[in-house]
C-alpha cells in the first residue's frame, strides 16, 4: 500500500499539496516525494504535481512543478534535510507546464543541468514559418495543439515559453548522460510525445502522467504530428511514433512488460498519489487493465452517439460528458478526448471523420479488437 511504504515528513492539504514523503528502497536508496501546487483546478483538476528527489551517488530531481514554484520546491527539498543545491540534474518526465514550469527558477538557483527526452529541446523552440496558424507564431511547437484558448495562453504562457527557449537540454537516453547504473529510462509517448518513465534499482517506477491512479491521462492526437512533424524530422517520420491513443496504448503495454520482467513493487505517479484526504494505492498491472477498459468504454459510448446520425465533436461532447465538465476550457479538454478516440476508431474503420467536421458511424465495431491488439 502506498501509505504504508512511505514516511510522511510534512502533511499537506486535503489534496496533498505541499506534502513531503520519504521512501526507503531495499537497495538503501531514498526517494522523496514533493507535492507542489497545481492551480488549474475546476472540474478537470488533477491535484498537485508530485516531483521526486532520487538520492544516491548522483542525486537528481524528477520534474520541477509549475512556473513560479522552483524556489518553493528548493525549500521543500531543504526541509527533507538534503541540500537542494547539491542536486546535479533535473530530469523531466515530459514537457507540460505543471512539470517543467519551475525549471527556470530551480536551475538558476542550483546550476543543475536539465535532462529530457531528445525531442523536448526541439519542441520548446519557436518556428514562426512552420506554425500552423498566425496566432501560433509566437508559441513553441509543443504548444501548437494546446487546448487552452488564445487569451489564456497569451495571459499565462508567453513568459514561460521565453524562459524555456533558453534551456540547454541533454538527452536523458544518451549513454553518455547516465544517471547511474541502477537507473533506466524508457520513452513512453502518447500522453505527451516526449514522455519518459524511470525504473530505480529495479524496485520503483516513476511514471509521470503516463499512468495515474484515480483518473485517466489525456491522450494526445495523431493529428498533432501534421503540425510538429516538420520540426521533428528526420528523428521521427510518423505520427504513431509519438502521438495518439494507439501510441499511448503501446506505451502502457511497454510499462506492463517492464513490470513483469522485474521485481518492481512500487509505482509512483505525478498526480493523485494522495487526494481527497486519502492515498490512492495502485497496482501497475491492475491499473493498466482498468485504463484499457476505460478507453474501450469511451469508444463504445462515442460510437453509440454517432450511430443514429453524424454529429460534430461538440455535439458528441454535449451528449457524452456531464455539463459540469464542459464549463470554461473544459469543452476544449473534452473535444480532445473525443477526437483522440475517434482517430483510433477511424483506424478500426468504425467511424468516418469528414472534412466538414461531421463524425459518422460506418456500421462496423472493431475498436475493441484493435485496442486489445495494441495491449
Amino acid at each position: 500500500m502506498v501509505g504504508e511504504k512511505c514516511d510522511v515528513l510534512r502533511k499537506g492539504d486535503h489534496q496533498g499539496t505541499d506534502m513531503i514523503i520519504r521512501v526507503r528502497l531495499r537497495s538503501g536508496r531514498e526517494i522523496f516525494g514533493l507535492a507542489t501546487k497545481n492551480v488549474y483546478g475546476g472540474e478537470w483538476d488533477v491535484g498537485p504535481t508530485w516531483n521526486y528527489l532520487v538520492t544516491g551517488e548522483k542525486p537528481f530531481l524528477v520534474d520541477a512543478g509549475r512556473r513560479g514554484l522552483g524556489l518553493h520546491l528548493l525549500e521543500m527539498i531543504d526541509a527533507t534535510g538534503f541540500n537542494g543545491k547539491k542536486i546535479e540534474t533535473v530530469v523531466l518526465s515530459h514537457g507540460h507546464e505543471d512539470h517543467d514550469g519551475g525549471l527556470f527558477e530551480f536551475v538558476n538557483a542550483t546550476g543543475a543541468r536539465i535532462m529530457a527526452h531528445k525531442i523536448y529541446e526541439r519542441l520548446i523552440q519557436v518556428y514562426p514559418s512552420d506554425a500552423p496558424s498566425p496566432d501560433k507564431r509566437a508559441f513553441p511547437a509543443s504548444c501548437w495543439h494546446c487546448p487552452m484558448s488564445e487569451s489564456f495562453s497569451t495571459r499565462n504562457c508567453l513568459d514561460y515559453h521565453k524562459e524555456r527557449i533558453g534551456f540547454s537540454v541533454l538527452d536523458v537516453e544518451d549513454s553518455n548522460n547516465r544517471l547511474g547504473d541502477a537507473i533506466s529510462v524508457t520513452h513512453v509517448p502518447g500522453h505527451a510525445p516526449d514522455a519518459i518513465a524511470m525504473v530505480i534499482d529495479n524496485e520503483a517506477m516513476l511514471v509521470g502522467d503516463t499512468i495515474l491512479p484515480d483518473i485517466t491521462p489525456h491522450p494526445s492526437r495523431e493529428e498533432f504530428f501534421s503540425w510538429t512533424g516538420p520540426v521533428l524530422s528526420p528523428l521521427y517520420t510518423d505520427a504513431e511514433q509519438l502521438y495518439g491513443l494507439r501510441t499511448y496504448m503501446r506505451s502502457l503495454k511497454k510499462l506492463g512488460e517492464i513490470g513483469e520482467a522485474s521485481s518492481i513493487d512500487q509505482f509512483w505517479p505525478a498526480h493523485r498519489l494522495y487526494y481527497n484526504d486519502k492515498w490512492n494505492p495502485t497496482d501497475l498491472h491492475d491499473r493498466i487493465d482498468e485504463m484499457r477498459d476505460h478507453h474501450i468504454r469511451r469508444c463504445a459510448d462515442i460510437l453509440g452517439i454517432v450511430r443514429e446520425r453524424p454529429k460534430t465533436v461538440r455535439e458528441i461532447c454535449r451528449e457524452h460528458f456531464p455539463e459540469n465538465l464542459l464549463k470554461g476550457y473544459g469543452i476544449n479538454m473534452a473535444m480532445n478526448e473525443v477526437l483522440s478516440h475517434c482517430e483510433l476508431m477511424e483506424r478500426s474503420r468504425d467511424v468516418r471523420m469528414g472534412e466538414d467536421g461531421m463524425i459518422s458511424a460506418t456500421g462496423r465495431e472493431q475498436f475493441e479488437s484493435l485496442i486489445n491488439s495494441l495491449m
